[in-house]
């Protein structure tokens, strides 16, 4: 469950300029992210690290840590299924790793819908899937630091 929400971190990135649409350049930047996943409640801290490359920690209320995984992304311009339009907007498709095990990889998709990076300045809630709880959908709060 920690990568899942750690994923969703990496999708509340930013940009420098304000009300711009989302770009892989402008989402550079550190992020936190807080979501609910069933009973328990999951903090992230996300960094966009360039074009392609993200880094997810999970963090926890009394201040512990757990380990900073790696991993890569595209943002994609739309939501597909079937050659069918579902939605306008950007999706976020991340996977990563983290050093305690590397052959295990993390599938995640970010849906942005039309946010800016403005939205990611002020926060904003996203909705995340991801390969650890198929079939479900997680919202999640994004806020650029």
């Amino acid at each position: 469950m920690k990568y899942l929400l750690s994923s969703a971190l990496i999708l509340f990135t930013c940009t420098q300029a304000f009300a711009a649409e989302l770009s892989p350049g402008n989402l550079v930047g550190r992020y936190k992210v807080e979501a609910k996943a069933g009973f328990q409640r999951v903090y992230l801290n996300f960094r966009v690290v360039n074009t392609q490359e993200f880094e997810v920690q999970r963090t926890y209320p009394n201040g512990n840590a757990d380990e900073v995984c790696n991993g890569t992304y595209n943002l994609n311009p739309s939501l597909f299924w079937e050659d069918i339009i579902l939605a306008s907007g950007k999706t976020f498709k991340g996977v990563f790793t983290c050093p305690s095990n590397r052959s295990r990889s993390i599938n995640f998709n970010i849906e942005f819908e039309n946010k800016t990076t403005e939205d990611l300045v002020r926060g904003t809630s996203v909705t995340v899937t991801s390969s650890m709880a198929p079939g479900r959908r997680i919202s999640a709060y994004v806020k650029k630091q």
